[in-house]
């Protein structure tokens, strides 16, 4: 579905960054949009609220941290000025939104949305201006996991010439329409997990379901490092996090409201003490090191040993 959805983008010129910050982002978030419409529709989103959560402190603590122990990540300075930054004040606005009243209204949700779209048009924007045209730079020698797929036939310069338009859509279509299918036996089985073991909604979301949903992001993220793309792994990830509460959470909040309890706020702020824990290797040194890697993945493990032990309180 992404490779679908990449090369009808190119072929519809639009603009690299967008196709690398969205395409690949809304791509590898696709479960989670799944999952939290569904969610919304059956009443249980406290589930969606734990999988976002869970994923985002997955994506960085799991995700970043195992590519960088197998090649460590080399990351350019503006990412972490602009997006890494973004993805803590959408999580900020997050915790916000939930101190108030420990719910995410459907205005909260809608505000969300409409976040989402500026995000969306300021990236467009830039890309257009050519600002980031260097970080997804496609020539023709290039080959860039899940933006483009290099073949002889249909790949030649900037421009896929063999696949049509009707098949690109009618690949793109099916792959969406697996996703909903998967999504709809993931939500109910994970809720009758919840019931038959009598743990929470929000617990399933942080654990299970969200490490299913970050498996998108660990593959690609490894595959653009070995083929020397860091910035798109590094990019993957916090783009991800930013559509993860911004579209993801605003979609199923909007659908029916979320309300969650205050246990809530400890998992928060491990998600923004996970992105502090990206933002300082890469702002400051340019690089996530393999020591910096190891700290991310014990960190995670802690917090899960925390998480389980807590079951029984």
């Amino acid at each position: 579905m992404v490779k679908a959805a990449s090369k009808l983008a190119k072929r519809l010129s639009v603009p690299s960054f967008v196709i690398g910050l969205f395409i690949i982002a809304l791509g590898t978030s696709a479960p989670e949009m799944a999952i939290g419409i569904f969610s919304g529709l059956d009443a249980t989103n406290l589930l969606t609220l734990g999988d976002v959560i869970g994923s985002n402190i997955i994506n960085i603590l799991v995700v970043i941290g195992i590519t960088a122990i197998i090649m460590p990540i080399s990351v350019k300075s503006f990412i972490p000025r602009r997006e890494i930054i973004l993805s803590f004040i959408t999580q900020l606005v997050l915790l916000f939104m939930f101190l108030n009243d420990n719910i995410l209204s459907r205005v909260e949700a809608g505000i969300l949305l409409v976040g989402m779209l500026v995000f969306a048009i300021y990236s467009f924007v830039k890309a257009k201006k050519g600002e980031d045209s260097s970080r997804y730079n496609i020539g023709e020698n290039d080959e860039i996991y899940g933006y483009v797929e290099k073949q002889d036939d249909t790949f030649i310069g900037d421009e896929i010439q063999s696949e049509s338009v009707i098949k690109l859509v009618g690949i793109l279509m099916l792959g969406l329409v697996m996703l909903i299918l998967g999504a709809n036996v993931g939500v109910d089985n994970a809720v009758k997990i919840a019931h038959d073991f009598s743990l929470s909604e929000e617990f399933i979301g942080l654990t299970i379901i969200a490490v299913g949903t970050s498996l998108p992001e660990i593959v690609t993220s490894i595959i653009a490092v070995f083929r020397k793309e860091e910035d798109i792994a590094v990019g993957n990830i916090v783009g991800s996090n930013i559509i993860n509460i911004l579209f993801v959470l605003g979609i199923s909040a909007l659908i029916n409201p979320i309300v969650a309890g205050e246990y809530i706020y400890f998992d928060i702020m491990v998600m923004l003490l996970a992105t502090i824990f990206l933002f300082v290797p890469s702002f400051f040194y340019g690089k996530v090191s393999r020591r910096s890697g190891l700290v991310f993945v014990a960190s995670y493990f802690i917090y899960l040993i925390y998480k389980l032990v807590s079951l029984g309180r």
